[in-house]
């Protein structure tokens, strides 16, 4: 014989009902603290706005200074104001370019220096870790000169044709420097990072003219023994 259960005296929990009334005994205990969180909500976002706006206005007014720069002196001030300012940085590398043309390879140095510490990652810093590699070299520091090289030509993540060419003026330092055996080593690396550019090329006919003047060469004569 089954038993069945015996029904729980225990009733269903009352839905709460909010009347106009509970509602309004609620706004009055937490009323304060609401409108204290709201006013800190709005006034959070006109800070973000004030800020963005007066973000807008400086970039608005350092681009006026840039536009008003006529002269070398007006360029050489506004990059020395703005060295973290991306246009700041470009007028360190046009400076330094202007330097390398003129001749006066110490300031292109200087200048190069300051843009490759400036720029970001990209076409105008590799333009600028170039420059100072062969503004050390026209400047007597051939040490220095082949440290920014190598730097560039071992450094995977900067553009093919930026390590060729850094790849192709170390051969040249290298003949310079009496180390032919380096060029022969370069251009080789040259090939494996990209076969196809123009440096590479260069560098293997740089090599063949040196294993062909090595050859033409003329015999040194042993003095016999007596």
């Amino acid at each position: 014989m089954t038993h069945t259960e015996a029904p729980s005296d225990q009733k269903p929990a009352p839905i709460p009902v909010f009347s106009e009334e509970n509602l309004r005994q609620a706004w009055a205990r937490y009323g304060n603290a609401i409108y204290v969180l709201c006013g800190m909500i709005v006034a959070g976002m006109l800070a973000k706005g004030g800020l963005d706006y007066l973000a807008a206005q400086k970039e608005l007014e350092i681009q006026k200074e840039y536009s008003a720069c006529t002269t070398d002196e007006a360029y050489k001030a506004f990059a020395a104001v703005h060295r973290n300012h991306p246009l700041g940085a470009l007028v360190e590398l046009k400076i330094a370019d202007e330097a390398f043309v003129l001749g006066k390879f110490p300031e292109a140095v200087t200048n190069y220096t300051k843009a490759v510490a400036d720029l970001p990652a990209g076409p105008f810093q590799s333009r600028a870790r170039l420059g100072l590699a062969i503004s050390q070299a026209r400047a007597g520091k051939a040490v220095d000169a082949e440290a920014s090289l190598r730097k560039i030509l071992e450094d995977a993540a900067e553009l093919k044709p930026v390590r060729c060419e850094a790849g192709y003026d170390l051969a040249e330092l290298a003949v310079s420097g009496g180390r032919p055996s380096e060029v022969q080593k370069l251009a080789e690396q040259l090939m494996q990072i990209d076969p196809t550019s123009p440096f590479a090329e260069r560098a293997f006919a740089l090599r063949t003219e040196l294993g062909a003047a090595a050859t033409s060469a003329p015999a040194i004569a042993v003095p016999a023994s007596h």
